[in-house]
């Protein structure tokens, strides 16, 4: 029996829907470029900074095994509190389709963190608080898979 038309069509529309479907449950691949810069922070770059010399070999370490790595560094407002820095970030990427992971709550206040997901990508978010009022830093770190 050969299929009518209205049945071609009717899996015609099926087979479009699923692969659609497929092409929407795989989130685009993220760069640090995508990722929402704090409001005031000031990214540290390579050549100007010993951090950001370190952030770039890293990366290049990293490249060097078949990993996928972006980081960067960026001095924060003083007085930044790690709370605001979080509520920034969760509205950001939960927007964004990242989720965030449960992390156990750091042994001291010079270093907070939090970890989001999205398909196969990873991101930290980390503020980290220098002694000796050297300044408060955030540290973005994107591993990709």
């Amino acid at each position: 029996m050969k299929p009518t038309t209205p049945l071609r069509l009717l899996s015609f529309a099926l087979l479009l829907v699923l692969l659609v479907g497929c092409a929407a449950a795989a989130p685009a691949r993220a760069t640090l470029a995508d990722i929402p810069v704090y409001p005031e922070a000031v990214q540290l770059k390579p050549g100007e900074s010993a951090i950001a010399d370190t952030l770039a070999q890293n990366v290049q370490t990293a490249a060097g095994m078949g990993q996928e790595l972006e980081q960067q560094m960026s001095t924060l407002p003083a007085g930044t509190a790690w709370d605001d820095v979080a509520q920034f970030y969760a509205e950001k990427l939960d927007a964004a389709g990242w989720r965030k992971a449960d992390l156990p709550v750091p042994a001291n206040q010079m270093m907070q963190m939090a970890l989001y997901t999205r398909g196969t990508q990873s991101l930290t978010v980390a503020q980290l608080t220098a002694p000796m009022d050297q300044g408060t830093f955030l540290l973005l770190s994107l591993a990709s898979q």
